[in-house]
């Protein structure tokens, strides 16, 4: 989700204006933009808040050889959410170009292209390879549980000759499960913290990306801890009632 989010905000075009443009000039050029099609909103940056902007974000040692301020005014469009693709992109970005009051206009547009290559990719597979984790760990908790159902078979049949209900034999066996569940993902999310914490601190670009994994993390432990509750409990409901009517 937070690539997608990033996505959304490659769609933004910048068109840099010469420096003498006078105010009437920049009025008319904006009423222009904002009724051409794909633009969605409209801004108007002046050399002073591009030079304010610029050492806001960058060491204020690149501008010490250069005389005055370099940066020109421009204009920043959104594009519309109907039209965030690469080829609207493309071709606002080139209906912008042959204006000639706009001196370069400027758009990530291959980023753009790259990414709507990739975005399918990037959400079907881990998709698939989140169903078929699952589908494992259902697998591997139902086996584990049924060995040791087998294993403690005797002891088992004792509680049911004994007037055991369904809840005092199941509980145990639920609880194991629940727990070996949280133990096996708690430990998974710790090493997959590590690790992005890890490349946060070698690539801060990347942080951005990162916020908010925390409520996912927890959001993990808890469907898995969950999912392994569930499991245990329908194998042992199936043992049981596979030996009940073994019996009947």
């Amino acid at each position: 989700m937070r690539l997608l989010d990033a996505e959304k905000n490659l769609y933004t075009v910048e068109a840099f204006l010469p420096d003498d443009v006078s105010m009437d000039s920049v009025k008319v050029i904006r009423e222009r933009l904002e009724h051409r099609k794909y633009v969605d909103s409209v801004s108007f940056i002046s050399a002073d808040s591009a030079l304010r902007d610029f050492r806001s974000h960058f060491s204020a040692e690149m501008l010490e050889l250069v005389e005055g301020n370099p940066l020109p005014p421009y204009f920043r469009m959104t594009v519309k959410e109907e039209n965030q693709n690469p080829g609207d992109l493309a071709g606002l970005v080139n209906a912008l170009s042959s204006e000639d009051y706009f001196e370069e206009v400027q758009a990530p547009v291959e980023w753009v292209e790259k990414i709507a290559a990739w975005k399918f990719k990037m959400i079907f597979w881990p998709i698939c390879i989140s169903v078929l984790l699952l589908i494992t760990l259902s697998l591997i908790i139902c086996n584990s549980v049924r060995l040791s159902l087998l294993s403690r078979k005797l002891l088992v049949e004792n509680m049911k000759y004994a007037g055991g209900s369904y809840f005092f034999i199941e509980f145990p066996f639920v609880l194991q499960g629940a727990i070996q569940g949280f133990l096996g993902s708690g430990f998974a999310v710790v090493l997959l913290f590590a690790t992005i914490r890890s490349l946060t601190q070698s690539l801060p670009i990347i942080s951005v990306y990162a916020q908010g994994v925390g409520f996912a993390f927890v959001a993990v432990v808890l469907l898995v801890t969950f999912l392994s509750g569930y499991f245990s409990f329908s194998t042992v409901r199936k043992f049981l009632k596979v030996k009940r009517s073994e019996q009947d």
